[in-house]
Parts: structure tokens; C-alpha cells; sequence
């Protein structure tokens, strides 16, 4: 489904500490009316509460015709949180399509936050000439998110697109953060190379920054951790390649900065099967830390072409 750009919504970033709602008109984010409040603690009452108080303050300035809610957790059809929530307590179980809704008398759609903004990269940003397209956050950890035909690839139990999961290796070396050994996520995250920094470095205070630091000023050590750390992310991402088969990987989130995307598209190919060498597009993600709002914001336009009653 394409986006409609004369349909107006509001697209919400949900987390942990804020919750951020912005106008998204002509196919944009109006970003200088968006609003932002404190994320309420422990009460999910009190979270939708305010989320449907920052809608309607909207409402007032535009014809809204639908809400899209972007947020970590596993989400079910019916827009119920159903797990994986991270830092915001007391969301899972939270019935938050219903709910806001009800409040609301608009459609609302609720998503993971790594599929709104796969959604917001295949649908109005730097892959929205591919199909399909694979997203892959490299952050703290690693996320990822499946668009195929426009729609999200959500898997039977919500939970497609974890592809920081996968593993590297059996050797028991590193533990990540889901509790078992060797994920990706453990080895290419910005964690992941914090943590293979420091089998190089005998400095305990060595980080990202410090690391990036030396990087540039040509420091061989460094030069040769961030050579690692791309044959890290080369493994991963040319395994979910070699799976998926992607017309496009977009790569997102606050590491994606610090790749050298000459390098690893160069190792990708070299690691994928011969029928894709010559087929792989590593793309840099364009919408940034707006990506998920976006999504969000693109979802809700959908449902409103379909419940939109024809004249």
C-alpha cells in the first residue's frame, strides 16, 4: 500500500523515560509542533492517559485521521504488549490499541519500535526503491525488522526481525544480553565492541569514544579492532542475507555512524553465496532517531486508507 499524503496521523515514539508525538502531514513530520511528556512509571493507566491527552492537543490543529504508536516490546495483532518491553514497567499486557481507541474514536496501530522504523526506511526513506528490505539496528544491542510488499514481517509469534540472535560461534566466549552465548548481538553492538576493545587495550577505561578517538588519529591497534568488528558485522548480516535475501539492508541506529560502508559491503560479498555477491545493497538509514515515529506515523495512514469510507 502506498502512503497517502493527504491523509493526516500522528506518529508516537514510546519509551522508556519519554513519549514523543508529532503531526506527520504531507508524508512528514511536522517536528516543530511535536510534543513531548515524561514517560508515567509503573502505570500503564497513566501511560495511555497521556498519550491520548497528546493526541487530542493535536487533534485541535489538524484533521487526524489515525495514531501509530512505536514501541519497544512484542506486540500481537490486536495491538496488546505481550513481552519484551524493556525498561517500561508495567506496559506488558497493556490491551493499548483498544484502549486508546476507545479514548480516542480513531484507528490506532501499535508496533515494535525496530519494525516501524524498517517500515520508515522502506516506505519514505533510503530503501523506498527496494523490496524487500531488511533493517538492522546497531546500537547497544542489535535489532532488526523485515518489510516485504509494504507490510511488516512479524513472524507466527510477533517476534520476527530479532536477528541480533543469531549465532557466531558454540564456544561459549561472550555472553549476550538474552542470557545465552555467542549472538550476533554480542559481538557487533556497540557493546560488542567495547568488549573486543578491551582484548586489545590494557586500558579498563577504554570505550567506543576513546576507541573512535584513536581510530582516527591512525593508532594501529584501533585500526585493527574496528577490522574486527567489521568482519563481525559481516558475519551476521551476510548469514540473514544468504536467508532472507534483502534487495536492500538499511543500518540504523547510534553505531551505524562509525561504520565504513565501502569495508563492509566488501566483506558481505565476499562471505554471501555466489548468487547474491553481486546483488547486496548496504544502505545507511536516513530518518535517524525520527525513524521509528515515522513508521509509526506510515502505519497509521494505512489503516486509515482501509477504514476510510469511499465517497
Amino acid at each position: 500500500m502506498s502512503l497517502n499524503k493527504e491523509i493526516a496521523t500522528v506518529g508516537i515514539d514510546m519509551g522508556g523515560t519519554k513519549i514523543a508525538a508529532c503531526p506527520f502531514v504531507n508524508g512528514e513530520l511536522l517536528k516543530d509542533q511535536e510534543i513531548r511528556e515524561a514517560t508515567p512509571q509503573n502505570d500503564s493507566e497513566a501511560i495511555l492517559q497521556t498519550m491520548a491527552s497528546m493526541v487530542e492537543k493535536l487533534k485541535s490543529q489538524h484533521d487526524i485521521k489515525a495514531v501509530g504508536i512505536s514501541t519497544a516490546g512484542i506486540v500481537s495483532n490486536d495491538g496488546t504488549m505481550i513481552g519484551g518491553c524493556g525498561n517500561i514497567k508495567g506496559w506488558k499486557g497493556t490491551k493499548v490499541k483498544s484502549e486508546l481507541e476507545s479514548r480516542l474514536g480513531l484507528p490506532v496501530e501499535v508496533e515494535n519500535d525496530a519494525n516501524c522504523a524498517a517500515l520508515a526506511e522502506a516506505t519514505v526513506g533510503c530503501a523506498k526503491e527496494f523490496n524487500p528490505v531488511l533493517l538492522v539496528i546497531v546500537g547497544t544491542g542489535i535489532g532488526g525488522g523485515i518489510v516485504w510488499g509494504d507490510k511488516v514481517w512479524r513472524g507466527a509469534n510477533y517476534a520476527g526481525g530479532e536477528i541480533g540472535h543469531i549465532k557466531l560461534n558454540d564456544k561459549q566466549a561472550r555472553r549476550c544480553t538474552c542470557g545465552d552465548w555467542d549472538c550476533w548481538e554480542s559481538y557487533a553492538s556497540g557493546t560488542g565492541l567495547q568488549n573486543t576493545a578491551h582484548l586489545y587495550f590494557a586500558d579498563p577505561t577504554m570505550d567506543n569514544y576513546k576507541l573512535m578517538d584513536l581510530h582516527h588519529k591512525g593508532d594501529e591497534t584501533a585500526i585493527e579492532v574496528m577490522n574486527t568488528w567489521h568482519h563481525y558485522l559481516a558475519l551476521g548480516m551476510a548469514s540473514v542475507i544468504n536467508t532472507l535475501d534483502p534487495e536492500a539492508v538499511v543500518v540504523s541506529g547510534g553505531m551505524a555512524q562509525f561504520i565504513n560502508y565501502t569495508k563492509l559491503n566488501k566483506k558481505v560479498r565476499d562471505k554471501a553465496v555466489d548468487a547474491l555477491k553481486d546483488k547486496i545493497n548496504i544502505l545507511e538509514g536516513e530518518l535517524g532517531n525520527d525513524s521509528g515515529m515515522v513508521g509509526a506515523a506510515c502505519l497509521a495512514n494505512f489503516a486509515a486508507q482501509q477504514t476510510a469510507v469511499p465517497a
